[in-house]
């Protein structure tokens, strides 16, 4: 039995029920696959944005309080703009979209959760792993043929990342684990998004995320009352300030266009392909560092992003990845 096969047995209609104007991995057009690499693109040089201001939030209130109120300014925003587009927002099949949701929620939040006894440079990391992991689980779950070459790219992305990030490898430890899970789950979650999610709206894949983070950091807060701590993990409740409000606003606009854009890119694209394309990220990171804070980008770092682009073009260019052949 193929692993597609084993798949389906828990979800036999995902492949009878794509709806029908969704494009198939054998009729995918070449337009198509720049529309996903122009949604990644945008949705990384947002994501990049608004994530240099976490460390004003964070001189305001801890991370769970931040995640809530995102939480409630995002969910409206997101209904305007399910109104706004047209699209619905209520979910076509509730369980396969909670899958999707916990996975995706987890991986943010495990990744969050490693910042707190890690260096930001050895979680992030961990995170960027995420295409290798679309990589692996495209073959081993849903039995997706993997060329040499798409190896090739995917690991050069993931090494470039490296230079860029620069993880110390003396301070590696059991809890470098924790990252690399979160890129799994990340991973997987954004795999989910074209294999069983395909038939869900950008916004209403955007709502699931928004949502199970916000309960999950709901039950967060409580923890962090009970066994309060001095980090951003760990803080409890904090008087709101309007400095905090405008800036989680800022945040959670920013983040309903991005996520939107990211799950729309990973419903009509090849996963492995906008995987690598969210190594955009770190470009825009290092323009926007040195836009607003002034910190430049050093030579190996540079080096490192010429790597990531070459990467994604060679994954642009790549033939499509096929179903193995049913036993």
């Amino acid at each position: 039995m193929a692993p597609s096969d084993r798949w389906t047995k828990f979800w036999p209609q995902w492949t009878e029920k794509r709806r029908p104007d969704f494009p198939s991995q054998e009729t995918m057009t070449a337009n198509t696959k720049l529309q996903a690499a122009a949604l990644a693109l945008a949705a990384s040089a947002i994501l990049s944005l608004i994530d240099t201001f976490v460390a004003s939030v964070a001189e305001e209130a801890g991370l769970w309080q931040f995640q809530i109120f995102r939480t409630l300014f995002a969910l409206p925003l997101l209904l305007l703009l399910g109104r706004a587009l047209r699209v619905s927002v209520r979910p076509k099949h509730w369980g396969r979209l909670a899958l999707r949701s916990a996975a995706v929620s987890a991986g943010l939040l495990f990744y969050f959760a490693s910042l707190g006894t890690m260096p930001v440079a050895q979680a992030g990391a961990g995170l960027f792993s995420a295409p290798i992991w679309v990589l692996l689980l495209s073959a081993m779950v849903f039995g997706a043929r993997i060329g040499g070459l798409h190896v090739l790219a995917v690991l050069g992305g993931f090494g470039g990342a490296l230079l860029v990030l620069r993880p110390d490898a003396a301070a590696l430890s059991v809890m470098t684990v924790l990252p690399l899970a979160a890129g799994a789950l990340y991973g997987f979650g954004m795999l989910l998004t074209r294999e069983i999610c395909a038939q869900e709206s950008p916004v209403a894949l955007a709502l699931g995320v928004f949502a199970t983070i916000g309960l999950f950091s709901l039950g967060m807060v409580c923890v962090t009352t009970l066994a309060p701590g001095e980090t951003f993990l760990t803080r409890p409740w904090a008087p709101v300030t309007f400095r905090f409000l405008w800036l989680t606003l800022f945040q959670a606009a920013g983040a309903v266009i991005a996520v939107t854009l990211i799950a729309q890119a990973y419903r009509i694209g090849r996963p492995a392909q906008v995987a690598v394309y969210e190594y955009s990220f770190l470009v825009f990171a290092a323009f926007w560092g040195l836009a607003l804070w002034g910190i430049a980008t050093d030579a190996t770092s540079w080096i490192g992003i010429a790597v990531i682009l070459v990467s994604g073009l060679i994954v642009a260019r790549l033939p499509d990845m096929r179903p193995d052949a049913r036993s």
